[in-house]
């Protein structure tokens, strides 16, 4: 019977594995598009409700490289009122596990990752830099995830850097509880708990509030994403 609870147990786990590909909400999550396949997400950040309402919509392609990496090109801040830091992103991200091929069972890794950004309101070229280490918890399987990040004022309206923290919790294999959240008073400065369900392995959709770190990071708001991942073989190694 020990037996049979142990591989009932570590296929669960495998299936909550395969279900959290890219599953954090703003901050670069540890996951990776496998090696050829792509890896498409909408997110908009919404506002409807008066004083400042306002709708902010972020794009994000990806392409799984192998060696634990992938390419990416990212559109943020398309919306309305219209935004100065409307911006393209083109940089990468690799996740390299620290206890073989997967990071162990506890999924250890350190992430990586930077993109060029490239103002299309007039203010020239920056970056977004980060660098994180994550890992699960045995028994919750809770990712738990912590690091740090510079960036400019492209995208986030001012050159700072902190650190970032985030906590993602299975409930079951489709539906998990995360919370992000970046340390500052900047444009990306909000702590953001929500809610990810997977309606198959390979899509997932977000439902999420964000609250400000302070009153001039911005208002509260909503946060929606939908993702999916086509094509690819492997694991991203």
């Amino acid at each position: 019977m020990k037996l049979i609870l142990r591989a009932a147990a570590a296929l669960a786990g495998g299936a909550i594995q395969l279900c959290a590909q890219q599953a954090i909400v703003n901050m670069p999550s540890a996951d990776i598009t496998p090696k050829g396949g792509l890896f498409l997400m909408h997110e908009s950040q919404w506002r409807p409700w008066n004083p400042d309402r306002s709708w902010y919509g972020t794009n994000f392609l990806a392409y799984g490289v192998g060696w634990n990496t992938e390419l990416a090109v990212t559109s943020y801040n398309t919306g309305t009122p219209a935004a100065s830091n409307e911006t393209i992103g083109f940089g990468f991200k690799t996740a390299v596990p620290l206890s073989g091929r997967n990071g162990g069972a506890r999924e250890h890794k350190l992430t990586v990752g930077s993109m060029a950004l490239a103002s299309l309101t007039g203010k020239g070229m920056g970056n977004f830099s980060y660098a994180h280490y994550s890992f699960r918890l045995p028994k919750a399987k809770t990712r738990l995830t912590g690091g740090g990040w510079f960036g400019s004022e492209q995208l986030f309206l001012r050159k700072t850097g902190s650190v970032l923290a985030g906590a993602e919790h299975p409930l079951s294999k489709k539906v998990i509880l995360l919370a992000e959240w970046f340390a500052g008073r900047h444009d990306l400065g909000f702590l953001i708990p929500g809610v990810l369900w997977h309606p198959t392995p390979k899509q997932f959709v977000v439902v999420a509030y964000k609250f400000p770190n302070q009153t001039a990071n911005g208002k509260q708001g909503l946060v929606l994403e939908y993702g999916i991942t086509l094509g690819g073989t492997g694991n991203g190694h």
